[in-house]
């Protein structure tokens, strides 16, 4: 059995092992080297037997193959890969590492290729913040399972995370502490530049986001003026929401929401900002549509497209703009009129799905309750297109996992939410045939896989450990 997560669309098993040494290893990565060197530097990365064994390794960039498609065959006396493109040798190369076992590999061939383009993992790291090294673990991690978006929540009430050259205000004055009253932090400059190449290097880009027109009580206690009442502020240590919101009409607001977006804009390598939009409940909604419209033709004047939640849909949007639904318990009669635009599409992150803060199962000590608790089935056992049933499918690109932090204040407490979930959500976003009983038994397997790398993760009761 190939332990291989998220499954691949098509496997076939031959029977057999051969040994993997580092003379075959080295074969692949010269193969890649020309047009796929992501892919040859892991492959060079693992680790092989050092004795000799003649095989043929044939690499062969393939672009009839679907976008992010590769097929992987593994003989005894022959490896073939081919790929469609940079990012399916990387995948490739992801599951031969995951298919190595003490120094061997069975022969098999697979076909495989992503159903969801978008395949992403949100961390938040403004209620609790997450320094350099941690977010490289939580990028390599999301990278071993085949995501490619690393969606970065860089502000909130409780904080700002990001350093703003324009506006230095928002880390000298609103950096220093998280919600458990703790020191905080933030991602200078040339720390967000070296976590895109640390990703980019993985085969994910970085969606930064910083919210508007409200989570942005931390943003006002720098810059009071763009607040409603231009009242001082205190730090926000607890864990309501929709209370804060900027001036919406000032143009003190909005020379701070350029300057912010301008910057964000100018040091995302990536196509994409996030601009949040949820939960604005102090404002009318005719009055946020507003905002969110002249929001998006801001974003677009930067070159970037926007992805906000799904508030904002029903909002005349920019060509390219994506919704990222989030909260089941919302109608979703607005989505249905935003499918209504082509140009628009869906990320589904549905709260009761996808949401890793919270609980893996009722009576734990830890983790959000308001969408019920979040076993591993649970997380593994559903469709995109049923959680939206008023967007086409066409329209659904993407699937996104979220761990938002108010009660996440460790990096083990952190690993622990996310495994072995995120794994099942990665089946979801990659459109893995599913099988709950093969999935089980290669998620023990990848356990000992966390235990020799020092992860935390919760022992679900549904898995046979």
């Amino acid at each position: 059995m190939l332990n291989i997560l998220p499954a691949p669309l098509e496997l076939n098993l031959f029977g057999g092992e051969s040994p993997v040494t580092n003379a075959i290893l080295m074969k692949l990565a010269d193969g890649l080297q020309p047009w796929a060197p992501r892919a040859a530097r892991a492959a060079a990365a693992l680790t092989g037997d050092d004795a000799e064994r003649k095989a043929l390794v044939t690499v062969e960039l393939d672009q009839d193959l679907p976008p992010e498609g590769y097929v992987l065959r593994i003989e005894q006396d022959q490896w073939q890969l081919r790929a469609a493109d940079e990012a399916g040798a990387y995948w490739a190369v992801q599951v031969l590492s995951q298919a190595c076992s003490d120094g061997h590999i069975p022969h098999f061939e697979c076909t495989d290729s992503p159903v969801f383009p978008f395949r992403g993992v949100m961390l938040d790291i403004a209620r609790h913040f997450y320094g350099v090294e941690e977010i490289e673990r939580v990028i390599d991690i999301a990278s071993g399972y085949r995501f490619n978006q690393l969606h970065l929540h860089l502000s909130d009430d409780q904080g700002w995370r990001l350093e703003i050259p324009e506006r230095p205000l928002l880390t000298e004055h609103a950096s220093s502490w998280d919600v458990s009253g703790g020191s905080g932090g933030f991602l200078t400059t040339a720390d967000y530049a070296h976590l895109q190449d640390y990703a980019l290097a993985r085969h994910l880009t970085i969606v930064p986001e910083v919210g508007f027109p409200g989570h942005t009580h931390a943003a006002l206690i720098a810059y009071p003026e763009i607040s409603p009442d231009d009242e001082v502020r205190e730090p926000y240590l607890g864990d309501d929401v929709g209370f804060s919101a900027v001036d919406l009409r000032s143009d003190a607001s909005w020379e701070f929401i350029d300057d912010v977006v301008g910057s964000v804009a100018r040091s995302t390598i990536g196509p994409r900002i996030h601009l949040g939009g949820d939960e604005a409940l102090t404002l009318q909604r005719d009055e946020y549509l507003v905002f969110v419209e002249r929001l998006g033709k801001l974003v677009a004047s930067h070159g970037k497209e926007l992805i906000m939640w799904q508030e904002a849909a029903g909002a005349d949007l920019p060509p390219g703009s994506l919704i990222q639904y989030w909260d089941p318990k919302q109608n979703p009669a607005h989505l249905a009129d935003a499918a209504q635009d082509p140009t628009v599409r869906f990320i589904a992150s549905p709260g009761d799905r996808t949401y890793l803060d919270h609980l893996h199962a009722a009576g734990d000590p830890y983790g959000q309750t308001w969408a019920g608790a979040l076993d591993v089935r649970k997380a593994y056992e559903w469709q995109p297109a049923d959680e939206l049933p008023s967007v086409p499918a066409s329209s659904i690109i993407g699937v996104e996992a979220c761990l938002w932090t108010e009660y996440v204040t460790t990096f083990d407490r952190l690993t622990a939410q996310l495994l072995p979930r995120l794994p099942a959500i990665a089946e979801v976003a990659w459109g893995s045939p599913r099988d709950w009983d093969r999935f089980g038994a290669a998620i023990v397997a990848h356990s000992r896989t966390w235990e020799s790398q020092g992860l935390a993760f919760h022992r679900s009761t549904e898995i046979d450990w």
